[in-house]
């Protein structure tokens, strides 16, 4: 696929010297840099799963969050009766 950037003036330059040392051209240069991107931003399964892990969450109108474990949460929830 065939894509349309704006690079800054400063960062092309930089490309092209990068390139011509080593004999490589801009868009593979660009390919290069994007496969580095994606790799280190892609989001894992395991990341995904434990996204909420570590928030504090409080019901609307409580300010003591919610417990991590749900047992207790029912527990907390019983005493008031």
């Amino acid at each position: 696929m065939r894509t349309l950037i704006d690079i800054p003036e400063r960062q092309l330059e930089d490309l092209s010297a990068i390139c011509a040392a080593k004999k490589l051209s801009r868009a593979e240069a660009v390919r290069r840099a994007i496969d580095v991107f994606i790799e280190q931003n892609r989001i894992s399964r395991e990341t995904a799963f434990g996204i909420w892990r570590g928030q504090q969450i409080a019901l609307p109108g409580e300010e003591r969050p919610l417990p991590a474990d749900g047992l207790e949460y029912q527990e907390r929830l019983r005493e008031e009766w």
